[in-house]
């Protein structure tokens, strides 16, 4: 989702989502690897790294929020030398970022940290194998080896 400028209130509504979001799969994450048992440390892992990325877009969000009223200045910070040929702003609130848009059809990003889309991405596609691992880990160890078969 794209648009020109940031709008305040779905970045305040995402920030408190993600923020509640990270609050609870923290907890969940320590419990379910205090608890022991099959796939505990992968579910909790999931959690914990699901957590991690809930508090990186949560970071990018609050960046585009600070920047929401002063978007030419964060393309000014961003880049002094190519600000001259800035023709306009394009926000996008996943992954979140600010970008410059230049005259000549290029752009640059300013006011959310740069590293914060890889973050988020590693660590979702790292809670997403964990979770699997948890789930084969847990059908493993509940399933029977050997089914009986009634005939009659």
């Amino acid at each position: 989702m794209t648009s020109s400028y940031p709008a305040a209130l779905p970045l305040l509504i995402g920030i408190v989502a993600a923020a509640v979001t990270a609050f609870g799969l923290t907890g969940y994450g320590f419990s379910a690897i205090g608890t022991g048992g099959p796939g505990a440390v992968a579910r909790g892992g999931a959690a914990l790294a699901g957590a991690l990325a809930a508090v990186a877009y949560a970071w990018g969000l609050v960046s585009l929020f600070l920047d929401e009223s002063g978007t030419a200045q964060a393309c000014q910070d961003a880049n002094p030398s190519l600000y001259g040929h800035v023709s306009g702003y394009s926000v996008s609130y996943l992954p979140p970022a600010l970008n410059c848009r230049m005259s000549s059809g290029g752009s640059y990003s300013a006011a959310v940290p740069g590293f914060l889309t890889p973050v988020m991405t590693g660590c979702a596609v790292i809670a997403v194998t964990l979770a699997l691992i948890a789930v084969a880990e847990h059908r493993r160890t509940t399933t029977p080896e050997h089914s009986e078969k009634r005939t009659t």
